[in-house]
Order: structure tokens, then sequence, then C-alpha cells
């Protein structure tokens, strides 16, 4: 499986599209990608989800935050400097079924960061140390490939969530998939001191080395110039950010 550092804070909409060109690579060949990365200050909310529904626009705007959709379900997301990203695309035999791809990608994150002294455990799609959530995750599924992908909140979001996700707010009414606020926590917090991106990759990568054979990679020039072309052509496009 191809191990990929992609860690420097990205624009939103190349983090999203590296991660759909790579889940496509593996519909053609079927070699598994491994990718952690980190994006700008963003909304990412899930596939089946209103936009209108579950952020705060007016109030993103103002602060400059961008809001994008993924291509996979679940809840609308933070996603900032001090937030990792983890993706395991791979064939569907390696995943399993929906559960067991939760249970057993979570799984290997909980065990990478218990070399952090960070006890996590696996919730369905959500990563929970001492009942507080840590990370959530979701899929997505193509033909006979998976994509299934993590957050890890290494530090503290900058600003309360209730300025962006309804959510958070009384009142909150979905239109779709609703998300589901939870206290949270992060490695900083549990640790009792400051995390750093490469250590959280470097503990997560040797969990995730239990279930495959890692191989260093970087993404190709093809691969990069084709997410920037799904960036401008889907991700920063409103047809699809606010269809659903």
């Amino acid at each position: 499986m191809r191990l990929i550092l992609d860690a420097a804070p990205q624009e939103p909409a190349i983090g999203l599209a590296r991660d759909e060109v790579l889940f496509d690579s593996v519909r053609e060949d079927g070699a598994g990608v491994l990718r952690f990365w980190v994006n700008e200050r963003a909304v990412i909310v899930g596939r089946g989800q209103g936009i209108a529904a579950e952020v705060d626009l007016v109030g993103a705007e103002r602060a400059g935050i961008s809001v994008l959709r993924r291509i996979s379900g679940g809840g609308a997301v933070y996603h900032y400097p001090g937030n990792l990203n983890v993706s395991v695309s791979v064939a569907s035999e390696d995943a399993g079924s929906v559960s067991e791809a939760f249970r057993r990608f979570g799984g290997a994150i909980c065990n990478g960061l218990a070399r952090l002294s960070v006890r996590a455990d696996v919730a369905g799609s959500r990563l929970l140390c001492g009942g507080r959530k840590l990370g959530g995750a979701a899929q997505v599924r193509r033909g006979q490939a998976t994509l299934y992908h993590s957050t890890i909140l290494i530090c503290p979001p900058e600003r309360s969530m209730d300025d962006l996700l309804l959510a958070h707010r009384s009142g909150y009414m979905p239109n779709g998939v609703g998300s589901r606020p939870e206290k949270m926590t992060s490695l900083t917090e549990t640790v009792g001191r400051a995390v750093s991106v490469d250590e959280t990759m470097n503990a997560v990568s040797q969990g995730m080395g239990e279930l495959f054979d890692l191989e260093p990679s970087t993404l190709t020039e093809e691969e990069c110039a084709g997410a920037v072309r799904l960036a401008k052509a889907k991700y920063g496009s409103e047809l699809w950010n606010a269809s659903r």
C-alpha cells in the first residue's frame, strides 16, 4: 500500500480532489493508498446534506471560510490545520462491509494513537477518548473500491463550532442526513502537551502498518494535475457544493 504524507495545509478543494483522484486510481489498478492530509480552514459537509441547513453561510463568508461538499456521507465537519485527515483507499474486499471497515480502520488508528499514550476506542463511525469525540469517519464505495476517511483532532479549533455549524445551535433542522454534535477532545488536551502533525502521522501509520505493508510514496505529476482539474471543475463549483 502506498503511504502518502500530504501534510502541508492546502486549499480545501485540492485536498478533497486529491482524495478522489487516488480513490479512482484504486478502482483502476487495485493498489491501495493511505494518505495523511491537512486542509486550510473550511466546513466540509457530507454528500447527503443540505448546506444551508448545516452551515451559517453568512458567518462562514464573513470569516473567509469556504464551504465544500465531499463525496462520502456523514455529517458536517470543520477542517483546519490542527485537524489531521486520514484516508484509506482500498479494494472493497480488503475493507469488508461498511461496519467492518469502520471497525477495522478505526481500530488501526486507535492502535496507532496508543503509541502517544492515548486510549481511544471505535464506536461506529466515531473515535472516542474518555467518552468524548476525537474524530469521525465516513465512507464511499464505487465499483469494487472503498474510500474510508477519518479526522483526528490534534489541537482544539481556534473558534467555537457554534459560530459555523448549525447542528450546534438550538432549533437545528437538518435537510437530509443530520449531523450529530458531541463533546469533543483533542490529542493535545488528552496527552497534556502539544502534539505535532508529524508525530501523529508517524503513530497512526504504525497502527495502519499492522494491517498493510506500507511503502512511502508521493502523488505523481499526473495525479496532481488531475486533482487540480477536479478541484476547479467539481469542488470549486457551486453546482456541486450546493447540490443535493
